[in-house]
């Protein structure tokens, strides 16, 4: 049996009634916390410029674009909700990847769940299929994936939404994997944005990844079928895509364990390597009681990893802003919070502000670089200009297993991202919804909530 077939076992079988409670609420703070990144997304330019191409594409309305008032079809509505929902890297992060899955597999199981009325239950448990395939999937690819220059968002994406769009429509197993068979052909994404690109690319990954997982179950409902050898055949992503794959990863207790448990929820709207640091910041601050006027200098001693993405000096854009860890570093001291507004122009130009961030050094810490991907390992050190020094290690970012966000935080984070797009009453509801989202049978009324008037 190929692991394909093991995957489209265990997400044919998958029930949500069979699930420990804590993994479920988990699921369904994942599920709003992505409803509210996409909302943060949805009226940017960029966002306009995607939709007005989508819109020119046509095709049935069968499913909702979140905070619009209007509907596409599903592997349409799966591309637009996935890339409004990267476009701030706001959304969660499994950290061994690293990868982003929300964003890609909660919009392909709610286009898929709304085009064929699927209850809420189906979709949550489309959800879970979907988050555990692309973690897997990312966990048995390696570092070495990512390090080369892929970005899992993209490829690994593409088979979490395959798996969640499978699982609503409802395929057996063997259909499942001749699907993700045909996901496999498509997946794809690299990280050459991130030298001179935007979070658009980044963003496109996501989505298409996204689209191709909705496209890749209708294309094997009409009859097509992929290589069910897709993950470890002679020419599978794991031996074309890694110099150091673990096949093991994909199926090593599936069912019994769940990788998706170790994906975290992003409480900064900026690049997920620069969250220890910031925290780390924050705390020595409110500990010692400084401001960023005294502070004389920052290092953070880190991995290559880190360094490679965001030791980021030099702020041209806004993009450059979110993956800096020098900005984002004295942004956290000046300001004290990070907001998305942190990133506009004004913000980004102030002369204070681009001082305290020529005083942060990044290092890298040859002996930290064992401990990733397991741990994100970084020191940071604080000198004052009346030469006290401060210093702090962080081993995980916070919003992941040592340290998740509560229901009610991941709540208020989701009302003031959808608030603005929605109106603060309709947001309201969309997060009563989601608390009691396995009792309903439609997901229709959820979808309804999620329009606007825009």
């Amino acid at each position: 049996m190929t692991a394909a077939e093991t995957l489209g076992e265990f997400v044919a079988g998958l029930r949500w009634d069979a699930l420990e409670p804590k993994l479920q609420e988990k699921v369904r703070a994942h599920v709003l916390d992505t409803l509210g990144v996409m909302c943060a997304g949805v009226g940017t330019a960029e966002a306009a410029s995607a939709q007005a191409a989508v819109r020119r594409w046509g095709g049935a309305e069968e499913a909702t674009v979140v905070g619009r008032d209007w509907r596409v079809p599903a592997p349409q509505a799966a591309f637009l909700n996935a890339f409004h929902a990267r476009l701030h890297t706001f959304d969660d992060t499994y950290e061994a990847g690293p990868l982003h899955p929300g964003s890609a597999i909660v919009s392909a199981a709610l286009a898929a769940a709304e085009s064929c009325g699927a209850s809420g239950a189906e979709f949550l448990t489309a959800v879970l299929a979907g988050y555990e395939t692309a973690t897997r999937m990312s966990a048995a690819l390696g570092p070495t994936h990512y390090g080369s220059g892929f970005h899992n968002t993209g490829t690994c994406n593409a088979f979490g939404a395959c798996a969640a769009a499978a699982r609503i429509y409802a395929l057996d197993a063997g259909a499942i994997a001749e699907a993700l068979g045909l996901a496999g052909e498509a997946a794809a994404g690299l990280r050459q944005y991130q030298e001179d690109g935007s979070m658009v690319d980044s963003s496109l990954n996501g989505a298409r990844a996204a689209q191709t997982g909705v496209a890749s179950v209708e294309l094997r409902n009409a009859g097509l079928r992929g290589p069910r050898g897709i993950f470890d055949g002679r020419w599978g992503v794991c031996s074309v895509m890694s110099a150091d794959p673990h096949l093991e990863r994909l199926t090593e207790g599936l069912g019994a364990t769940f990788v998706f448990s170790e994906t975290a929820l992003k409480p900064y709207p900026s690049c997920r390597f620069t969250h220890g640091p910031i925290h780390a910041l924050l705390a020595l601050q409110k500990r010692y009681g400084f401001e960023a006027g005294d502070v004389a200098e920052i290092e953070i001693s880190t991995f290559l990893e880190s360094m490679n993405v965001s030791d980021k000096p030099d702020i041209a854009t806004r993009f450059d802003a979110v993956l800096s860890h020098q900005y984002n570093a004295a942004l956290a001291l000046m300001d004290g919070r990070i907001t998305l507004q942190s990133f506009d122009e004004a913000r980004r130009t102030d002369p204070a502000l681009r001082a305290l961030s020529a005083r942060v050094r990044v290092v890298h810490e040859p002996e930290l670089e064992a401990r990733y991907p397991a741990a994100w390992p970084h020191n940071v050190a604080v000198t004052l200009r009346d030469q006290r020094r401060f210093e702090a290690v962080s081993d995980r970012p916070p919003g992941g297993c040592d340290s998740p966000l509560a229901w009610e935080d991941v709540a208020e984070k989701f009302m003031q991202l959808a608030a603005p797009e929605l109106g603060r009453t309709p947001a309201e509801r969309v997060v009563g919804m989601i608390g009691r989202l396995h009792q309903g049978r439609d997901i229709g009324q959820l979808s309804q909530a999620l329009r606007s008037s825009t």
